[in-house]
């Protein structure tokens, strides 16, 4: 988020006076010594001065007690919190002092709040409640932990075209639902689309950019992020749900792109304008991108309003066809994306019938040698030397890496799945399997570096899948990797509200691993000892494995 300088002319006076911000004092847990912690940050890391211990400032908002800081941006801080009221936990925005330091300011952010807690959207982050405690505004929201789109794309740089095309669908009809609801967003980009699970996206921070649209244009600036805001708003005109198209244009570009549409030396204003008025071309920054797909966001990223979509609902429709279009092209037979993957199975079942009958024959002409110089007795020896040679042949990495995991063997158990996930296509379940024992494989012998490498990895291809049937796993993979990169630990309480039944219950198991790896044996025991009493998920193989394993770690082996 950037501000850009205004004429002197459309600028407002602002003053805060200093005594909007309270002396607030605080009480040492140890010593019952008073703090002063007026110029501390929420959770900031303090001594007493009394005392010398160590303890974290500002941890309670009215009913909201803060857990840990979850994200930061120009409005303020984002904290996980538990609402001791509701008994539930929660994303509290905890808005920068300045911004209701007025009487003008905290009307403005409670007329806000109360609008946009009015839309109850899937695709849009719900506001619970709103209020002010330590001279701060804050918002209790709908707490949405699977990362951003703004991570995904540092993650992947370029994101898969249909992946990006159903978030643009699924933002779109959120937006619509605060459109109706007469809400304009003024700053949708990556950062601000959130996944609430690997499938499901949604658009959070409605209303707030009104407030500092105002506090901004007191200071003579323009609020918003260059690379997404509409050339509208630079020229000073009326702004409507058109502008959020654009903007929404501008992140589904960057995504799909791997850069934003429009790139300058300068965010100055006089810069954008040159740059906005210049036509966007998607194909000319990937030239792999459909007709269709690049039609629909070309259109949405049109300099003039009236040359963009005229409702929401005609761009869902081109949305949700230019994405129907791309599935079609990848599910197509003979299509280039199905056929390398059928290549590469049939080359690696033809490599393995190959090396199986040469072994064979091999094995047969010793085992004959054998019996023709030493009789019969030999005929016993020869069948279990044939079977132990066919074993060895087609023996399965995975299966093998996950019994020498049970076994304690972290190197074989790693050799083996790093040949699992060599040999799988690269976004496929069973590669995502291969990468999760990895990095369990990793932790359990002590490389904390390698284990976040593959978590990374993990992460990076289990974020989104367009297979129904693999949603749930993709959820599991996408949880067990923020774990695993973790370097805190975690406690049962922390996941309360993760399924006890599915392959998603196997999170407890690594967060045990995790908290095992970080030297939390007290509370790694809990998780394990609560993994222990999940009933085994037919159809996951490794199941057993993990309940030897944690079984093992809970002994103190």
């Amino acid at each position: 988020m950037e501000t850009l300088d205004v004429p002197a002319a459309r600028r407002k006076v602002c003053r805060v006076e200093e005594s909007t911000f309270p002396t607030l004092i605080e009480n040492c847990p140890s010593c019952g010594g008073s703090i002063d912690v007026s110029d501390e940050l929420p959770l900031a890391p303090i001594s007493c001065p009394h005392c010398g211990e160590g303890l974290c400032a500002r941890r309670i908002f009215n009913n909201f007690e803060l857990v840990e800081l979850i994200g930061q941006g120009g409005m303020g801080s984002v904290f996980k919190a538990y609402d001791h009221t509701l008994e539930r936990m929660v994303a509290l925005k905890v808005l920068r002092p300045e911004m209701s330091a007025g009487e003008e300011e905290r009307a403005k952010l409670e007329q806000e709040a109360r609008v946009t807690a009015l839309v109850n959207h899937p695709h849009v982050v719900r506001v619970y409640s709103f209020g002010e405690a330590s001279g701060q505004f804050y918002l209790a929201m709908e707490l949405v932990e699977k990362g951003s789109l703004d991570d995904l794309v540092a993650l992947q740089t370029r994101v898969s075209e249909a992946q990006v095309l159903g978030i643009g669908a699924q933002i779109a009809q959120g937006l619509e639902a605060a459109a109706e609801k007469g809400l304009i967003h003024r700053d949708v980009k990556p950062g601000n689309i959130l996944f609430s699970d690997a499938q499901t996206t949604k658009i959070v921070d409605f209303g707030l950019a009104r407030v500092l649209e105002d506090e901004a244009g007191a200071r003579g600036e323009i609020w918003g992020t260059p690379y997404y805001i509409a050339p509208e708003r630079l020229n000073y005109e009326r702004e409507d749900f058109r502008s959020d198209i654009y903007s929404l244009g501008g992140t589904l570009f960057h995504a799909i792109a791997g850069r934003p549409p429009f790139e300058a030396e300068s965010a100055s204003l006089v810069a954008l304008k040159q740059i906005k008025s210049q036509p966007v071309s998607l194909e000319a920054f990937a030239p792999d991108v459909s007709p269709e797909t690049a039609y629909v966001i070309n259109r949405m990223l049109a300099k003039e309003p009236g040359d963009r979509y005229a409702s929401y609902r005609e761009l869902l429709e081109h949305l949700e066809f230019a994405r129907a279009k791309v599935l079609e092209q990848a599910g197509r037979p003979g299509g280039a994306k199905r056929e390398v993957v059928k290549v590469e199975t049939n080359r690696t079942k033809l490599s393995v019938a190959l090396i199986s009958m040469v072994a064979a024959l091999l094995i047969l002409a010793v085992g004959l040698g054998l019996f023709l110089t030493s009789g019969r007795p030999k005929i016993a020896a020869l069948r279990e030397t044939i079977m132990r040679g066919q074993e060895t042949v087609v023996a399965d990495p995975m299966t093998s890496g996950l019994g020498a995991l049970a076994a304690g063997d972290q190197a074989g158990a790693q050799s083996s799945f790093r040949a699992a996930a060599l040999s799988a296509a690269p976004r496929s379940a069973r590669a995502q399997w291969a990468r999760f024992h990895l990095a369990l494989a990793c932790a359990l012998a002590g490389d904390s570096a390698a284990a976040q490498e593959q978590w990374r990895l993990l992460a990076q291809t289990g974020l989104f899948n367009d297979r129904a049937e693999d949603r749930e796993l993709a959820n599991m993979f996408l949880d067990a990797a923020g774990f695993g990169l973790r370097t805190n630990p975690l406690r049962l309480d922390d996941l309360a509200r993760y399924p006890t039944t599915g392959s998603g219950s196997l999170v407890f198991f690594v967060a045990g691993v995790t908290d095992w790896s970080l030297g939390e044996q007290e509370e790694a025991n809990r998780l394990f000892a609560r993994f222990l009493e999940i009933d085994p998920v037919v159809g996951v193989e490794g199941w057993s494995t993990y309940r030897r394993v944690a079984e093992r770690l809970l002994s103190g082996g």
